[in-house]
């Protein structure tokens, strides 16, 4: 095997290691012994990838961020528009956070101690995706704005995520996001 191959074998694998480790245990808890041992290289092999603890979570944050764009342009190309497109994303969205350790851990890591900047908020970021699609939507609840109404969207998706994430219960995210869009399908057609 090639050695620029082995060495992002190993990177993915360090990678994976130290986001089982940042899932179970958060940061304070997680220890680089356990990481190394997870990977079954050597500790110098872990060293040569990240120098540190700290140097493997903002690996993580880093890469969870650009995850997004791809999911992002797969839903503007499924033809979807509107609500059925903003529940799409979300949908989506959702699995990655159910079935990808690397994403929940770099979650939990910028929720605590790799926060984004001020101009880099992720959830505005979402807000403003999400109405996008929705400013395409001919009947948005009476008095509202696409906006508004992502901004509801957005959080009530992290929210259903943390409570799901808390609890244990990943596996029931995607029914949560679809009682979320029922439940605004359902006001927007009353038009409240």
């Amino acid at each position: 095997m090639p050695r620029q191959e082995r060495a992002e074998r190993s990177r993915a694998s360090i990678l994976e290691a130290a986001a089982d480790e940042f899932d179970q245990h958060g940061y304070a808890g997680a220890r680089l012994e356990r990481i190394v041992e997870r990977t079954g290289l050597t500790k110098g092999a872990v060293y040569f990838h990240f120098r540190s603890k700290l140097d493997l979570a903002k690996a993580l944050v880093v890469e969870k961020y650009g995850n997004w764009p791809a999911i992002v342009s797969e839903v503007d190309a499924s033809g979807l528009r509107g609500v059925a497109a903003a529940a799409e994303l979300t949908r989506r969205v959702g699995a990655v956070f159910a079935s990808d350790v690397r994403v929940r851990a770099a979650m939990a890591l910028s929720q605590t101690i790799l926060p984004p900047g001020p101009d880099a908020d992720p959830y505005d970021h979402w807000v403003g995706v999400v109405a996008g699609y929705l400013e395409q939507e001919p009947s948005l609840p009476q008095g509202l704005t696409p906006r508004e109404v992502a901004v509801v969207a957005v959080q009530g998706f992290f929210g259903a995520y943390m409570i799901a994430a808390e609890r244990g219960r990943l596996d029931e995210l995607p029914a949560d996001i679809d009682r979320l869009w029922g439940a605004l399908g359902a006001l927007a057609a009353k038009g409240v």
